[in-house]
């Protein structure tokens, strides 16, 4: 067993709550939320219920946590946690590992050009290379893949700097507004390497304004080399 599997298997709520250390689960015969579909020894659960809807495993998960139903369970005078914001806090400790697990040994370098350990959401991401991969733009879409993995695995490729029709390519990403920042990079890949691109970012150069094409960004990177 992996550790992103043991990791994996000791998700026992969906809030953050152990069930394994709850008082009520013994005196109330109670299931636990997930065993039970959400509804623990006191019926059915909000958080658990909108988990579920959201094919989320747990609230740690969901691109709107901490959300206010979940504040609201945590900060509850009576029936809420001691301290406040305990299962909040258990919810970040958890994804945190599952991330730090996931990427353990995996390529940071992304399939569309962007890298891993230079991208803002890398604490809700394992990388689209590793086995929890939760890349904020393939959430937009109905199976939560990124179309430009997709497109990439199809042709038998390591990234989209490795594809020939790169150039003229407006899938997926490339097609945003912003999507010249990953085009960019892939093209710079292509035309110098991975390890020239971490290099490059490495140096934390920041970048000058007026870069809003795929050519201007590599202009820029090639002067950081």
């Amino acid at each position: 067993m992996t550790d992103f599997e043991r990791i994996r298997g000791q998700i026992d709520t969906y809030c953050g709550l152990c069930c394994a250390s709850c008082e009520f689960r013994e005196s109330m015969g109670c299931g636990g939320c997930v065993a039970t579909g959400g509804h623990p020894f006191h019926g059915e659960c909000q958080l658990a219920q909108c988990a579920i809807e959201k094919n989320r495993d747990f609230c740690g998960e969901c691109p709107d946590f901490p959300c206010p139903l979940l504040e609201s369970y945590s900060q509850d005078p009576e029936h809420g946690d001691h301290p406040q914001g305990a299962r909040i806090e258990a919810c970040a400790k958890t994804k945190a590992a599952l991330v730090a697990a996931a990427r353990a040994g995996t390529e940071p370098q992304g399939v569309c050009g962007h890298h891993c350990d230079h991208c803002p959401f890398s604490q809700w991401c394992g990388g689209c290379r590793s086995v929890y991969p939760r890349c904020s733009f393939a959430t937009l879409f109905e199976d939560g893949r990124c179309p430009h993995v997709a497109c990439a695995g199809e042709k038998g490729l390591k990234g989209c700097y490795d594809c020939p029709e790169l150039p003229g390519c407006q899938k997926g990403y490339f097609g945003a507004e912003d999507g010249y920042t990953a085009k960019g990079a892939a093209q710079f890949i292509a035309k110098h390497g991975k390890a020239a691109y971490a290099q490059v970012l490495s140096q934390d150069q920041e970048r000058p304004e007026g870069i809003d094409q795929p050519e201007k960004l590599v202009e820029f990177l090639e002067s950081c080399l």
